[in-house]
């Protein structure tokens, strides 16, 4: 017989939305729609969220699923019968916004031929947007990635939210505390509970597209020249791996990370796509970098194809004060708080043109000396200083299992949140210190009044020798907590 207490951690407990017995794409499909619906509908912080970043005001929202509406068929043809997934409508006083909404899962991909009807049908509705949602990312205007027309996209915009950001942002309102009602937390915590279940069969694990084993054949032999549609549709799939990287960060950190990229970039996806072809191209390289707010320095992913191995690397800026020991002493201070990872090494990038050192992390830690010695075993010049130091980490990619390669991205994922934990978190970037008060003069011999920083008594000769005298000790310049130790 079982006891209440077995029947407690049994693990069976209830949930408002249970994936378990989902026996097709066409079954996830309607409860996915159903229940981020409804969350809309519920959890008001989350609605207004998805509202505002869909161009919609603020107000009472009301959502709805399966409304049958008829598409003028034009040319005399008759009218076509559609359904779009879902209406969301926000109330505000007499305004009233509403947007249709297409929604797919797993695998299924857009149908562009769906989706401009359903852009034409929110035209003759007079509808105020459509919303598509799918696990494609959407393109750096926030357009879903399929063609529209252009003329039609001026007066109704379409939006897009991948999966993966409409996780992102619950997560991120869940993290932060921002739900106000106990209720609604409930809820809202349990649709992530849901949405990120793999039985709910709405997110599929990042891979890297079919041809990736063709992709590393052709870096082992040396013909990554020679492969065209195999290697764009690699570095296609890790360009989508990026953004959702950035996206669970952005949800477990409660900051905005983003992926690193160049003006034009962030405006054009295909130029992006196009520079990390070419780097694996010459190179032999899948890279990407992630800004994280108030970190030392951007997260840099490189994926080496030719060795099989993935490096993460966290680029710092070195103190702009001190003598060319000081510096260094700054860094290794900062590597002794930290839990590294035993085989991170440590580049300074030196301020003569081409000048780089390089030592084991475990090594600067109790000789800091280490970089300052080139390749050859000679000691640096006194007065060239360190530019920045770079800390990287190369481990192993994991195996794929069979065709799929999402065991490979799940092993970048893991590596990329222990560097994060182990070397990026506390690591805290060099703080100059403040300017110094002018309050005194110094009197010369010849009667001239020159202005004396304060702090001491003034002193015959060249007023800035304190200061420089002070800029010239061993002692750090800034401690971990605003500065160096």
């Amino acid at each position: 017989m079982t006891t209440k207490q077995d029947a407690t951690m049994s693990g069976h407990e209830v949930r408002l939305f249970p994936s378990v017995h989902i026996k097709s794409d066409r079954e996830a499909e309607l409860r996915a729609t159903a229940s981020l619906l409804a969350m809309i509908r519920a959890v008001s912080e989350f609605g207004r969220t998805i509202v505002r970043l869909a161009g919609g005001p603020a107000g009472r929202l009301c959502c709805f699923t399966e409304v049958p509406y008829q598409l003028d068929g034009g040319g005399g043809n008759p009218p076509e019968e559609l359904r779009p997934d879902g209406i969301v409508q926000a109330v505000r006083g007499k305004t009233r916004w509403v947007a249709l909404v297409e929604v797919k899962v797993g695998n299924v991909s857009l149908d562009p031929e769906q989706v401009d009807k359903y852009h034409r049908l929110a035209r003759e509705e007079g509808a105020n947007a459509l919303i598509t949602v799918s696990n494609q990312p959407a393109l750096p205007d926030g357009r879903p990635p399929v063609s529209l027309d252009g003329r039609r996209l001026r007066s109704i915009p379409v939006w897009h939210f991948s999966w993966e950001r409409l996780l992102s942002e619950a997560q991120l309102l869940s993290r932060t505390k921002e739900v106000s009602d106990p209720d609604q937390k409930w809820m809202l915590d349990e649709w992530i509970r849901y949405v990120d279940d793999p039985e709910s069969r709405i997110i599929v694990p990042p891979d890297l597209g079919s041809h990736w084993g063709d992709v590393l054949k052709a870096a082992r032999t040396g013909a990554l020249d020679q492969s065209g549609s195999e290697l764009r549709d690699v570095a296609r799939c890790w360009m989508g791996y990026l953004r959702k990287s950035a996206l669970r960060l952005r949800a477990k950190l409660g900051v905005d990370v983003q992926m690193r990229l160049s003006r034009k970039e962030k405006g054009d996806s295909e130029l992006h796509l196009e520079r990390l072809i070419a780097n694996a191209r010459a190179n032999g390289t899948l890279s990407g970098a992630l800004r994280i707010p108030d970190a030392a320095g951007d997260i840099q992913i490189e994926v080496f194809l030719h060795s099989r191995s993935v490096r993460y690397g966290l680029e710092v800026a070195a103190p702009t004060e001190g003598r060319q020991t000081t510096r260094v002493n700054w860094l290794s201070r900062q590597l002794r708080n930290l839990s590294l990872p035993s085989d991170l090494l440590v580049t300074a990038e030196w301020t003569a043109r081409g000048l780089l050192t390089s030592a084991p992390a475990s090594q600067l830690v109790d000789n800091p000396g280490a970089l300052l010695v080139d390749r050859k075993g000679a000691s640096l010049p006194r007065d060239v200083n360190p530019k920045l130091f770079l800390l990287q980490w190369t481990t192993k990619l994991h195996a794929g299992r069979g065709r799929s390669s999402a065991p490979v991205l799940e092993g970048v994922s893991k590596g990329l949140e222990d560097f994060y934990l182990r070397v990026v978190e506390d690591f805290v970037p060099f703080v100059p210190r403040a300017p110094r008060l002018v309050t005194k003069e110094v009197h010369l011999e010849d009667g001239d009044s020159t202005p004396h920083e304060g702090g001491g008594e003034a002193v015959s000769g060249d007023p800035t020798r304190t200061a420089n005298n002070q800029m010239q000790t061993d002692r750090p310049s800034a401690v971990p907590v605003g500065g160096a130790g």
